[in-house]
């Protein structure tokens, strides 16, 4: 087949792997391979680090090369977070530490833990403090390099089997009797504080992979696997820490449907759950509604389940490097907070990235579509895409329109609403530091975005009737959340109904508040005056509402209407630009009746008399009426 003439096919996946992935020594007998959370760094060591440790982070461009003394097999290896302490650990009694500098290690100096305890792994909670986490608890110290020394700052005694670390929330999962018992500690600012128990079922064990901490919406969630009973009814219960020192909650259950090996990542507030055996994945939002029992909330898959899409990487070959394609799924995989795959046989770190467009096309609501995807950090022009395809159908979906509509513009006055709050209470000399304090939502489509995005871009151009429905529908939205309609709208649908002769109908708008009344839409109402006479009528009454005198007399003088905007002018009436225009009209009895207005007037007699701009106008009135005789 003729590769240009190829049919377009929609891509059947919303998940990829990451392009160029951060490649390294894979594991082997003599290497073994580290990943370390807090600084997202990949160590290889080689042979106990006699021959070599290597250390590649997204962060670095150069990885970092160093070699150890050879004191026995690595169980875990991290640097500190300015990178100036290396800290390993060899045994379950203690930890060495090592001064790093420009890629050379200092002697060593180590901290052990307390008797009768054994240490299952340690953290970096800060750039000098140590967390050792041991079975009787948490031991906190200050790391003093300069002194190769360590200072103790708390133990926290609490029964630890395994547990999990987030280091973004600086938040540990301390977990016991097999899992049943789960303690949430926060280890930061030199303190180690406990929080409420996570609140599960009496002796529901859970092991630590289907345990994970990640935050969602800004908020530090437990994510726990939770396999039943019956066949394919796997959960994800989600457990909010919704304040400093509150319990978690359990919020959101994900029905998974399934049974088996799970694993979860986070991609942009998006939950990803990995299932092995059927090699795809479901994604959950726990942003939209779903069912309740009035505590916790019940979320299926945004769309259906897909496998991440096909993978290659380059290996060298015997002439040439040879494409190698990425078993998807595999056992070898370990995946690590938020977004993070590693498959240590192959020597890959990948980063699951969502492809938001893709997302789109199998999510078929386009209610629900716009909702995930306004929630989005580069969700703006995929929306407005979305938006622009629905429009150009020969027959939208009016009424998810205008939920979309409803959805975007909550957004949008609420965003209007906490900007105008913040501006009134801000004091009048803060300048523009105080316009920043009002978060930008991820997404916001404001009126001028969508008329000049969307609503200008209505094909056809002349299916008027079409443009007037998703117009209404848009009008509509608006009104719901109390937003009066920009000029710009109002125009577009002023016009869309003029070029329709649906003058009826304008006038029911313009009276019932549809469109809002504004000095240029009475110009424009004006300028269709010989199109039909009610449109001069209906800029009058506009203008009236808008107590615009000045701009109501220039209608009235335009219309010959002189001594009734006479009337409206009452003491601030122009006597040159009346009698000009009286004058214009050519009609003797007018002129007669505006200068004997102003002859007779206390304010204006005086003006007549002494503006000898006046006076022509007088002659003019004497010559009219002398008598021949």
């Amino acid at each position: 087949m003729d590769p240009g003439s190829a049919p377009i096919l929609r891509p059947d996946s919303y998940l990829e792997l990451s392009k160029d992935p951060i490649r390294f020594e894979p594991v082997n007998q003599l290497t073994n391979v580290f990943y370390d959370d807090s600084n997202k760094d990949v160590f290889t060591v080689r042979s106990g680090g006699v021959m070599g440790v290597v250390v590649k982070s997204p962060k670095e461009l150069k990885p970092l090369n160093f070699r150890m003394e050879d004191k026995g097999t690595v169980l875990s290896i991290k640097f500190s977070l300015d990178y100036k302490t290396l800290a390993v650990q060899r045994a379950n009694h203690a930890i060495e530490l090592m001064n790093f500098n420009n890629e050379t290690l200092d002697s060593e100096y180590s901290i052990g833990c307390k008797k009768n305890s054994y240490i299952i792994g340690f953290v970096w909670s800060n750039i000098n403090e140590l967390a050792i986490i041991t079975d009787h608890g948490v031991e906190l110290y200050t790391v003093i390099p300069d002194k190769k020394s360590l200072k103790h700052i708390k133990t926290t005694s609490v029964t630890v089997q395994w547990f999990v670390w987030c280091p973004s929330n600086k938040i540990a999962i301390l977990a016991s009797s097999h899992g049943s018992q789960l303690q949430p500690v926060i280890i930061k600012q030199a303190s180690v504080n406990k929080l409420p128990k996570v609140e599960t079922e009496p002796g529901r064990m859970a092991l630590e992979r289907d345990v994970t901490i990640a935050t969602l919406y800004g908020t530090p969630g437990i994510l726990i696997l939770r396999h039943q009973s019956g066949l394919h009814t796997a959960e994800v219960h989600v457990h909010l820490l919704n304040g400093p020192g509150q319990a978690p909650v359990k919020s959101h259950i994900l029905r998974l449907g399934l049974s088996g090996r799970f694993a979860i990542n986070v991609v942009d507030d998006l939950i990803l759950v990995h299932h092995q055996a059927s090699r795809s994945s479901q994604i959950f939002d726990i942003a939209l509604p779903g069912e309740s029992d009035g505590i916790v909330k019940y979320h299926n898959t945004v769309a259906p389940t897909k496998s991440i899409k096909p993978a290659s990487i380059s290996l060298p070959g015997l002439v040439e490097p040879q494409t190698h394609s990425c078993e998807l799924y595999s056992p070898n995989w370990v995946v690590f907070q938020p977004n993070i795959v590693i498959d240590a046989k192959l020597g890959c770190l990948w980063h699951i990235k969502l492809c938001l467009h893709d997302l789109c096309n199998h999510i078929k609501d386009l209610a629900v579509c716009t909702q995930v995807v306004l929630k989005r950090t580069d969700g703006k022009p995929v929306l407005l895409k979305l938006l622009l395809e629905e429009v150009n159908k020969e027959n939208p979906d009016l009424d998810k329109l205008l939920e979309s509509f409803n959805h975007i513009n909550l957004i949008y006055r609420d965003w209007v609403e906490n900007e105008l709050q913040t501006r009134s209470g801000s004091p009048p000399n803060a300048g523009q530091a105080n316009s920043s304090s009002t978060p930008m939502p991820r997404v916001l489509i404001d009126q001028n975005t969508m008329f000049d995005e969307i609503l200008q871009n209505i094909t056809p151009e002349n299916d008027l009737k079409k443009i007037e429905r998703v117009l209404m529908s848009y009008f509509s939205s608006l009104a719901e959340y109390g937003i009066p309609a920009q000029f710009n709208l109002n125009r577009l649908l002023v016009s869309t109904l003029v070029r329709q002769n649906k003058f009826t109908a304008l006038q029911q708008m313009l009276q019932y508040g549809v469109i809002s009344d504004s000095k240029a839409l009475a110009v424009l109402l004006l300028s269709l005056g010989n199109m039909h006479p009610s449109s001069t009528q209906m800029a009058l009454d506009m203008l009236a509402r808008l107590y615009a005198t000045e701009e109501i007399q220039e209608v009235l003088l335009s219309e010959n209407q002189i001594l009734a905007a006479l009337k409206l002018a009452k003491e601030e009436a122009n006597p040159r630009k009346f009698l000009t225009a009286a004058k214009n009209s050519r009609d003797i009895s007018l002129l007669h009746s505006v200068l004997y207005y102003f002859r007779n007037h206390p304010k204006y007699s005086p003006i007549l008399q002494n503006d000898e701009r006046l006076h022509t106008f007088i002659r003019d009135y004497n010559e009219a009426f002398s008598d021949p005789n």
